[in-house]
């Protein structure tokens, strides 16, 4: 259902844009403001949805249920998580600006699962709760191509392409108790982070409508690739970060 409401979303977007781009503004002859400056100050909240961990569900699972364990570990994966972005924008030509930002999300999935720890001196049959988080930044840089000059009081439809240095902070946490009891039981191994740094690129399409020459707002939709390997039980999983995000844009223009 989430992702059906993602596509509808990005095909009205796409309609929009269409239409702003063929139509004329009705507020052509009514500029009440001057002329709109060339450097762009945003923020931009909204959501992130796409990314997913099922190579590391697998192996989890895979672990639990091998060597004598005989157990499960099932996962939920990522679910639709939150967005934010703050940008800088210059414009260098009446249609081309060049875009920088820093974007943070968060990403989070939960398990639950049951295995034997095999011990020196004696087993123990667990519970497990397992919490697997990404705080997962970016600092990003590219270009939009507007397709109408920026005016007050008009909707401008852009598109936009660009690169991004990635730096996922992957965080598996673990609650382990006694089976029979209930009684928790400290299991520190099963507790793993990994920090890491990574290439990236996206896409985005946006409309945004200008208030006055200082501030605008807008609508926009993103597509982001990337992607890192987190490290447990001596193996590694890829963790695919490519996702869709959809944000309502803020500006300030100066």
């Amino acid at each position: 259902m989430k992702r059906k409401c993602c596509v509808a979303v990005f095909s009205l977007c796409c309609v929009m844009i269409a239409e702003s781009a063929l139509a004329q503004t009705l507020f052509k002859q009514k500029k009440y403001f001057g002329p709109i400056p060339f450097n762009t100050i945003s923020v931009s909240v909204g959501f992130l949805d796409g990314p997913d961990m099922e190579l590391l569900a697998e192996d989890l699972d895979n672990w639990a249920a091998t060597e004598g364990r005989n157990g499960y570990d099932y996962f939920e994966l990522f679910s639709t998580s939150p967005f934010a972005r703050v940008g800088y924008e210059r414009q260098l030509t009446p249609n081309y600006f060049m875009r920088t930002s820093i974007t943070f999300g968060y990403l989070e999935a939960t398990s639950i699962g049951r295995y034997v720890s095999i011990g020196d001196l004696e087993n123990y049959d667990l519970d497990i709760r397992r919490t697997f988080k990404v705080y997962l930044f970016s600092m990003e840089g590219g270009f939009s191509y507007y397709f109408l000059q920026p005016e007050v009081r008009q909707a401008t439809p852009y598109v936009g392409v660009g690169f991004a240095a990635v730096v996922p902070l992957a965080r598996l946490d673990t609650e382990s108790s006694i089976h029979e009891t209930g009684e928790p039981f400290p299991n520190p191994g099963e507790n793993v982070s990994r920090n890491s740094f990574q290439a990236g690129i996206h896409g985005e399409f946006g409309l945004l409508y200008y208030i006055t020459n200082r501030y605008s707002a807008g609508l926009e939709g993103r597509y982001q690739m990337s992607q890192s390997t987190f490290y447990t039980h001596g193996g590694n999983s890829v963790i695919d970060y490519a996702g869709f995000t959809l944000s309502m844009n803020f500006n300030y223009h100066f």
